[in-house]
């Protein structure tokens, strides 16, 4: 046997028998991460730990436990993992796949009702690639609700710490209230985009997002009441530093809101978006909204409590008090980072409002800005809390439309139609002799200011 043939069977024996038990190591390593309380830096109200860990030569089992504590009740999930760990040169150091199971308040454990088929492979040269499938989607509740749908795909892959990629496909989905006889069916919705995972407010912030949606319809007693044909809808998010702004962008093609004899819209435009949202400030009232819910966590409370009632003690209980003042220093908690939100001069704005109709075209703006200038980051935990924000209010927002949506809008086609028609007409005549819209022959419009000053629409102050 030549040298060379054998240094290849070396290796490859080497690969085979030694490689495993390294991943076994990293994988054990990692996996004890989480029982170090991984999301503590999440500020989802998500709380996880690491149950069990087996570790074998070739493969290792692992088992995690998450309380999802933002649902009343809370809910319970354990997720098995098998670690396979025969490496792939050049792609994958590891196979995982993962056993979701819900959880009882008695610690008994029952399959999902949904069949996920969910894996992820530890990438080669760092990062992970995780899909999570379900063929068949067929769910009932207790109380009547069945959804259907299939196909349904989901993966996203990344390295850790840096920008995530993911995406969603489901060709089709149906929910159906059995008591109510509401349906809504969707077909070919896809998500994707991508996001990094940060949480640091010195950190540079990454997100964007896709939806694509073929249509949705809703229908009522087999009477349709919405039906949406070819929704996109792009977002993203820029990064100014301390802060951050949200952009929305959203287009439909068509549209009918009723039946047949409802309310048609084609080539519908709503852009809108937040702006100056501090990045401290969010993550500080994520936090407390964090503890605030794992607090109520711990005292669940009977079926059909709110959120509440879950962090209300029960009268008669000796811990009243304590409590009490705990859910006091939480509110007063999420005040107080509310404030540091109010001080960066938020705005919210709708950059674009528009739509076609049989009678004719609308578009519109609005926009409503928060002055934080002078305020501190205690501001709001006083008593004059609408007091302040009324000082500090403002926006603006103009609307245009063609003359005949107003005049036709809702017309019942019968034979007081014309009769109607006249008393819009002078409707309208009063609402333009006031000063409230002006009107061209064509197409009505008005622009309105607000402020601490009062409401001006048109040049004319009404409050």
């Amino acid at each position: 046997m030549k040298r060379s043939q054998i240094a290849v069977g070396v290796v490859v024996l080497a690969w085979v028998a030694v490689v495993p038990g390294i991943v076994g190591m990293r994988a054990k390593a990692e996996f004890s991460k989480i029982g170090q309380d991984t999301s503590g830096s999440s500020s989802l109200p998500i709380s996880t730990k690491l149950a069990s860990f087996q570790r074998g030569w070739f493969s290792s089992t692992a088992k995690t436990e998450y309380t999802i504590s933002m649902l009343v009740p809370p809910v319970r999930l354990t997720v098995t993992h098998k670690v396979n760990q025969f490496a792939i040169p050049f792609y994958r150091w590891a196979k995982i796949t993962h056993t979701i199971a819900l959880v009882d308040d008695k610690g008994v454990e029952t399959p999902l009702p949904i069949k996920l088929n969910a894996s992820t492979d530890k990438l080669f040269f760092g990062g992970l690639s995780t899909s999570v499938a379900a063929p068949e989607i067929d769910w009932k509740s207790q109380e009547g609700l069945h959804i259907v749908g299939k196909n349904l795909n989901l993966n996203f892959h990344g390295k850790s710490g840096e920008t995530q990629k993911y995406d969603l496909n489901l060709p089709s989905l149906s929910a159906t209230a059995a008591g109510s006889q509401i349906n809504v069916s969707l077909s070919n919705l896809n998500l994707s985009g991508t996001y990094k995972d940060e949480k640091s407010a010195t950190d540079t912030w990454q997100q964007d997002g896709h939806i694509k949606l073929d249509s949705i319809e809703a229908t009522r007693n087999g009477n349709a009441v919405l039906k949406l044909q070819n929704l996109v809808m792009e977002t993203d998010l820029k990064d100014h530093g301390n802060n951050f702004d949200l952009v929305y962008q959203t287009k439909i093609d068509k549209s009918i809101f009723g039946d047949a004899n409802g309310v048609v819209a084609d080539d519908i435009h709503f852009d809108f978006s937040y702006l100056n949202l501090n990045k401290d400030g969010l993550l500080k009232i994520q936090a407390a909204s964090k503890a605030f819910y794992e607090a109520a966590a711990k005292a669940p409370p009977v079926a059909g409590a709110d959120v509440a009632a879950v962090a209300a003690p029960a009268a008669g209980n000796d811990s009243t008090d304590a409590k009490l003042a705990q859910k006091k220093a939480q509110m007063t908690m999420l005040m107080q980072h509310a404030g540091e939100l109010v001080a960066s001069s938020p705005s919210f704005r709708i950059d674009r409002l528009s739509l076609k109709t049989p009678n004719g075209e609308v578009a519109g703006t609005f926009e409503i800005n928060m002055d934080g200038k002078g305020l501190t980051p205690d501001a709001l935990m006083g008593d004059n809390v609408m007091v302040l924000l009324k000082e500090k209010i403002s926006g603006k927002g103009s609307l245009t439309l063609a003359r005949d949506v107003f005049l036709n809008a809702f017309e019942q086609k019968n034979a007081a139609a014309s009769a109607q028609r006249q008393m819009k007409e002078n409707q309208l005549k009063m609402y333009v002799d006031q000063g409230y819209i002006k009107d061209d022959g064509k197409q009505l419009s008005l622009e309105s200011t607000f402020g601490p000053q009062g409401v001006v629409v048109n040049g004319k102050r009404i409050m």
